[in-house]
């Protein structure tokens, strides 16, 4: 597989994921581990309680914040080389950073409210639960959030990759 086979394919196992489990944070890291087998288990599924702005709370996108922890595994130093180096950090750093302002180019914002405007035409707080109900029972909700899982998925796989 080439570079653009290999960001295709990791796109189109997050975006189906995403169709079939409707869990946008978990589906960014099915979709990277479809390709990078050092996404662990433990990752994939603790990454669950970042769905739905994070921890359901209507803040940062969870497929943002879990492509974002992708780029980390690649990019960030442990802490004992951290300490051991202190300027280390920095490349991680940087990177999440690059990460974000790609995706903030991208989708013009991190924010799971304001991506709901986008695709839906108004927000959602999921702290609300009648807001909650009603944004789960949005037909096509899922492939919608699809869009946004993919997304999150490209820019994270792009940079991972060589």
């Amino acid at each position: 597989m080439d570079r653009q086979q290999t960001i295709d394919k990791a796109v189109e196992a997050a975006k189906t994921a995403q169709i079939r489990d409707d869990v946008c944070s978990r589906s960014v890291l099915v979709g990277l581990r479809a390709v990078f087998d050092e996404i662990p288990d433990e990752m994939i599924t603790a990454s669950l309680s970042l769905l739905g702005g994070t921890g359901a709370a209507s803040g940062s996108c969870g497929a943002y914040c879990a492509g974002l922890l992708g780029v980390g595994l690649k990019y960030n130093h442990s802490i004992e080389e951290e300490q051991a180096n202190p300027a280390v950090m920095i490349e991680g750093i940087q990177k999440a950073v690059e990460y974000r302002n790609r995706f903030i180019e991208a989708r013009g914002t991190v924010l799971c409210p304001l991506l709901h405007e986008q695709l839906f035409g108004r927000s959602y707080v999921f702290t609300d639960p009648e807001q909650e109900k009603e944004f789960l029972t949005l037909e096509g909700h899922e492939v919608k959030c699809a869009e946004i899982v993919g997304e999150a998925t490209r820019i994270a796989a792009e940079m991972i990759l060589p």
